[in-house]
C-alpha cells in the first residue's frame, strides 16, 4: 500500500483551542490512534433476489364458521458486490385464521390466527465483501508527544501531522502490525446460508356488534427468530492477509438456539359509537409488553448484528446482554377520537371535523445508542487470559456493561390533541376539489419523550438519541476506576456515573412537537 496516497484518520485524546488555531495533542502514551480505511476492490453491485409464491384460500364451512388458509414460500439468492454467494435460503410461512359466529347473526365474532412472517434480507448486514467496502486498520501512535505542554511551544496542525506521519512511516507505516483490523472478505466474512429474520404470531379476539357501534377485544403474541449475529471464537479460526498479518475471523450469520430472545404480547380494547347520523366516536386502549435480551435494530442503522458471541470468553449474558424490557416497550397506549360532519346543503360541499387525543406511557432509554443508559463501556481484557486470539475484542477495546435494569429509566409519557378539517366540493360531476387541514398539538403540551419531529414527521415514536443517556466509566473518564466484571460489583461514582446531561434534551426533538398547522389542497378524480 502506498501510504502517502492513502486516506487516514487520526484520533486524539485532547485538543488545545486558541483564538485562531486548534492545536491537536498527539501523545505517545497509547491514547492517539492512526486509522486507515482503504477500499481494496471496486463494487460489482449487490444482488439480492427474492422469489415468492403465495397461495391463499377462504373456506366458508357454514354461516357460522369461516377458515382462511395461506402458505407463502420465499426463495432468496444473494450475491455480494464481489459476486460471492451470501444466501441461498428458502422459508415457508404458513397462515391460518378462523372466525366463528356463535349464532350466525353477525353480532358476535370469535377469531383466532397463527402465522409466520419473514422479513427481507438486509443488504447492510450481508454486504461485507471487500468490493466497495472499506477495511479499517488502527495503529497506536507511540512516537514523541506533540503539543503535550499547553504552556510550551505549540506547532500548528499541519506541522503536527507531518511529525506524526514521519514517525509512522519511519516505523513501518501501513506494513506495521495494526492494533486492530476489520477487513471485509478477509477476517470479516458472511455465512453463505444467511436467512431473513422471522417472527411467529399468535392472535385471538372477540367482538360484539351493536346497532350503533361495536366493541372488540384482541390479544397478540409474537416470538422473533433468526437474529443477525457476529461470531468470533476459537472455532471460527484465523486468517492471514497478503502482508502476513494474522487476524481473528468474524462470521456474520443467524443465531442458533434460544439464547437470544425478543417477544411481544399485547391486549387491545376498542369501541366505536355513532351517537348521531353526523357524529361518530371511538376509543382504543392497548396494554403491551416487549421483552427479551436483544433489540436486533436501532434508530440509526435499522437491523444490526448482536455481538454476544464475539469473543465470548470476555462476556457474560448477565451483564453484557441481560433479559429485561426492551427499548420499544411502551406499556400503555390510548386513543380517543370523534368525527363531526357539519350539516349543510349537498350543493355547498361536505365538511368533516375531527378531534384525536392520544396518550402513551414512556419507553426505556434502552441501548438504542451506544452506549445507552442501561449500559456503559468497559474493557474486560485485563481480567481474561487470552485463550488464543490474535487480537481479543478485535477493533473494539470496550464492550457493553449493563449497570441497571434495561427499563430503570424511561421517557416521560406522551400526550397530544390534534384537530383536522376536510372539505370537498364536487366539480364536473365526478371530480372533487378538496382541502385538508390539521392542527397538531392543539394545546401546545410538551413532554420529554424523544417523540418530536419535523413538520413532515410529527413524532409519535421515541428517538432516544435526542436525550442524554450516557454512562461514564474508566474507559472514557480518568477519574473513575476500572473493575473486574466477572468478580466485582461496580459502585456508582467509583466505577461509573451518569453523564452530566443525563436525562436532558440534546436537541428540540426531545420534546413533543409544538403546535403545528399544515394543510394540502388538490383535485381528486
Amino acid at each position: 500500500m502506498n501510504a502517502h496516497r492513502a486516506a487516514f484518520i487520526v484520533m486524539v485524546a485532547a485538543l488545545l483551542v486558541a483564538p485562531a488555531v486548534v492545536y491537536p495533542v498527539f501523545l505517545g502514551d497509547n491514547s492517539t490512534f492512526i486509522q486507515n480505511d482503504p477500499i481494496a476492490l471496486s463494487s460489482n453491485g449487490t444482488d439480492l433476489l427474492t422469489q415468492s409464491l403465495f397461495v391463499n384460500d377462504a373456506w366458508r364451512a357454514s354461516n357460522r364458521l369461516t377458515v382462511n388458509l395461506g402458505l407463502r414460500w420465499d426463495k432468496t439468492h444473494g450475491e455480494d458486490a464481489a459476486n460471492q454467494l451470501v444466501s441461498n435460503a428458502n422459508a415457508f410461512s404458513p397462515r391460518l385464521g378462523v372466525v366463528f359466529d356463535p349464532k350466525g347473526d353477525g353480532k358476535w365474532s370469535l377469531s383466532g390466527s397463527f402465522g409466520r412472517y419473514v422479513s427481507a434480507l438486509s443488504s447492510a448486514i450481508v454486504e461485507n465483501s471487500p468490493a466497495g467496502n472499506p477495511a479499517s486498520y488502527q495503529w497506536l501512535y507511540q512516537g514523541p508527544s506533540i503539543n503535550a505542554d499547553a504552556n510550551g511551544a505549540l506547532v500548528t496542525p499541519d506541522v503536527a501531522l507531518r511529525q506524526l506521519f514521519d514517525w509512522f512511516n519511519a516505523n513501518g507505516g501501513t506494513g506495521r502490525t495494526p492494533l486492530s483490523a476489520d477487513v471485509p472478505g478477509v477476517n470479516l466474512q458472511v455465512a453463505d446460508s444467511m436467512k431473513s429474520p422471522s417472527s411467529y404470531e399468535y392472535a385471538t379476539g372477540v367482538s360484539r356488534a351493536y346497532s350503533r357501534g361495536s366493541v372488540r377485544v384482541d390479544y397478540v403474541f409474537r416470538d422473533y427468530k433468526d437474529f443477525y449475529i457476529r461470531q468470533t471464537d476459537l472455532t471460527t479460526g484465523k486468517v492471514t492477509d497478503s502482508l502476513g498479518r494474522t487476524f481473528d475471523v468474524n462470521v456474520i450469520k443467524n443465531a442458533e438456539g434460544d439464547d437470544l430472545k425478543r417477544r411481544y404480547q399485547g391486549g387491545t380494547v376498542s369501541a366505536t359509537y355513532r351517537a348521531h347520523a353526523n357524529i361518530e366516536t371511538g376509543v382504543s386502549y392497548t396494554l403491551s409488553r416487549l421483552w427479551g435480551n436483544v433489540d436486533g435494530e436501532n434508530a440509526a442503522s435499522g437491523p444490526i448484528t448482536t455481538t454476544i458471541f464475539s469473543y465470548p470468553e470476555y462476556r457474560e449474558f448477565e451483564w453484557n446482554l441481560p433479559d429485561g424490557n426492551l427499548f420499544g416497550d411502551q406499556r400503555h397506549r390510548a386513543r380517543v377520537w370523534g368525527v363531526f360532519r357539519v350539516p349543510m346543503a349537498e350543493a355547498a360541499g361536505r365538511v368533516d371535523l375531527g378531534l384525536l387525543f392520544g396518550a402513551a406511557s414512556g419507553v426505556p432509554y434502552g441501548l438504542n445508542t451506544n452506549p445507552g443508559v442501561a449500559a456503559g463501556q468497559i474493557d474486560p481484557r485485563p481480567y481474561v487470559a487470552n485463550p488464543g486470539y490474535a487480537s481479543p475484542l478485535g477493533s473494539s477495546s470496550t464492550i457493553d456493561y449493563f449497570f441497571f435494569p434495561r427499563d430503570q429509566y424511561r421517557t416521560e409519557a406522551q400526550y397530544r390533541t390534534d384537530f383536522s378539517m376536510n372539505y370537498s366540493y364536487k366539480i364536473l360531476g365526478t371530480a372533487d376539489v378538496f382541502f385538508h387541514g390539521e392542527v397538531l398539538n392543539v394545546f401546545n403540551q410538551f413532554q420529554l419523550c424523544g417523540c418530536g419531529g419535523t413538520v413532515f414527521n410529527n413524532g409519535g415514536g421515541s428517538d432516544i438519541r435526542t436525550i442524554g443517556n450516557s454512562v461514564l466509566t474508566a474507559s472514557n473518564t480518568a477519574t473513575l476506576q476500572a473493575f473486574n466484571p466477572f468478580t466485582e460489583t461496580p459502585v456508582e461514582n467509583v466505577n461509573y456515573r451518569l453523564a452530566t446531561n443525563f436525562g436532558q434534551a440534546t436537541n428540540r426533538f426531545a420534546y413533543t412537537s409544538p403546535r403545528t398547522f399544515r394543510f394540502n389542497i388538490g383535485v381528486r378524480f
